[in-house]
């Protein structure tokens, strides 16, 4: 299918604005994406006149605009609608912490968070903590349905920085990885993020067939051995197989050997 290019270009100029830890200027935004400064410029001013841009009048750098979370949080409320009746009954299932985590272009984000019921020690993330979505069980869930020129552009952005000294940090041994995940249809990690902790994660499709988020349980390496997450995937198989068949996902086009 093709497509328009203008609206590419507004959405490169969008993620470069909105991922960066500062506010940027023009020419570094012209730059980045390898774009013409008098482009970049009118896509700048089609972006802030709908407020997903601003610009300081003064330093004149733009950063995120207000109507950002407009396009956020509708998405997210709506999934974790869909989801919060299957993440209530599997939590309880399990007895163990489950999250539901979406992919922000070189992260990923905790969207909502089931804490473990009658745990003294439980491993709860923040709603909108967000890690680098090559890191842990959930992201390589996410990075393992990506089209391959994306994981691609993941590895060479991120250089595949590890988080604790457990991270695979060679492309080679993380795309072997990667393609064991969608054999087997789920992933597994201890102390990949938070040391100590283990974490389980299946995909979750939407309609268009494309990967929307990762669910996972969390929970200490002391009552999630590998055996105990091998033992609980084939539950949170389904339970992601459910949801996606409520998101309008048709069908199981990849391998699953749990």
């Amino acid at each position: 299918m093709k497509t328009v290019q203008s609206v590419q270009r507004a959405i490169s100029v969008l993620f470069v604005v909105t991922q960066s830890d500062r506010p940027l200027g023009l020419s570094e935004i012209s730059r980045r994406i390898d774009l013409d400064k008098a482009t970049v410029l009118r896509l700048l001013a089609t972006l802030e006149v709908s407020k997903l841009v601003q610009k300081d009048p003064i330093a004149k750098n733009y950063s995120g605009g207000a109507n950002l979370s407009k396009l956020s949080n509708s998405w997210r409320n709506d999934i974790r609608q869909v989801c919060g009746p299957y993440l209530r009954a599997l939590s309880e299932k399990v007895n163990e912490t489950v999250c539901l985590i979406c992919p922000r272009d070189l992260e990923r984000i905790c969207i909502e968070s089931i804490p473990a019921q009658n745990q003294e020690l439980t491993v709860v993330p923040t709603i909108g903590t967000a890690n680098p979505i090559h890191a842990g069980a959930s992201g390589k869930v996410l990075m393992a349905y990506m089209s391959p020129q994306e994981a691609d552009r993941v590895i060479e952005q991120t250089g595949l920085k590890p988080v604790t000294d457990i991270g695979i940090t060679d492309r080679k041994l993380l795309l072997s990885h990667l393609e064991s995940v969608r054999e087997r249809g789920y992933d597994f990690s201890i102390s990949d993020v938070t040391t100590g902790a283990s974490a389980l994660a299946t995909p979750i499709f939407g309609a268009d067939k494309q990967i929307v988020a990762a669910l996972t349980v969390r929970g200490p390496e002391v009552r999630m051995s590998v055996a105990k997450m091998k033992q609980m995937a084939p539950w949170l198989i389904k339970t992601s197989d459910d949801i996606s068949a409520e998101l309008g996902f048709t069908g199981l086009d990849h391998a699953r050997t749990a």
